[in-house]
């Protein structure tokens, strides 16, 4: 069982805010969102500040993005093209987020934080267009502060029912921190599972075309 002592959390819960949320931005199949709950809830306690918690998070998803969209502006559309081959998901992803700027234009960038699938193929795609980069940022710092404002409020205003329910996971030997991995094991494993359905689908359609 792993504790996390008071001090610990004061003193690298920002850090560990922005760490998780860069290595997601990145690419790395791990969930951000679970983390800013738990340290929304430690911020109701006045242990950690919610503008330390947002600022962490904020500069850890700026760089996470802004390195995807130089990497658009760099590579433009073969860069696209090797991340759609990479996985159905991602590819789904290019082209409903193409779709919806071609629709509604740069406030899309924002509203993808929202959007399952969207958050981390938005930047790339948008560093292929026309799109400022003035404009891209401001609309991405809009939908990051709007995103972990949502997570770790909604942890502050839980805050006694995740306090029950860690309680409830420390009578059974684990706590927050055993469960946080957990959940990262989980989403993990159903991000693998996402990138190996075209496989199976393509599989079974040749399959069924060679009968």
């Amino acid at each position: 069982m792993i504790q996390i002592p008071p001090s610990a959390i004061v003193q690298w819960g920002g850090a560990a805010v922005f760490a998780n949320v860069l290595l997601t931005r990145l690419g790395v199949p791990l969930p951000s969102a679970p983390l800013l709950v738990f340290a929304g809830s430690v911020v109701a306690t006045g242990r950690l500040s919610f503008a330390h918690v947002l600022f962490a998070a904020l500069c850890g998803a700026l760089l996470g993005d802004g390195v995807w969209f130089a990497a658009g502006r760099l590579y433009g559309r073969r860069l696209v093209a090797a991340l759609s081959r990479r996985s159905y998901a991602v590819d789904s992803g290019m082209r409903t987020a193409g779709e919806l700027f071609e629709r509604h234009g740069a406030p899309i960038v924002a509203l993808s934080k929202f959007v399952p699938g969207l958050g981390l193929v938005t930047p790339p795609l948008m560093g292929t267009t026309q799109i400022a980069v003035v404009a891209f940022f401001l609309w991405d710092t809009a939908g990051i502060v709007a995103w972990a404002s949502f997570w770790t409020l909604g942890g502050a205003l839980f805050e006694r029912q995740l306090h029950l329910a860690v309680m409830a996971l420390e009578s059974h030997g684990a706590t927050v921190v055993d469960l946080l991995a957990a959940l990262a094991l989980l989403y993990c494993a159903y991000r693998l599972t996402r990138r190996r359905e075209p496989r199976a689908r393509s599989g079974s359609h040749s399959r069924d075309g060679g009968g």
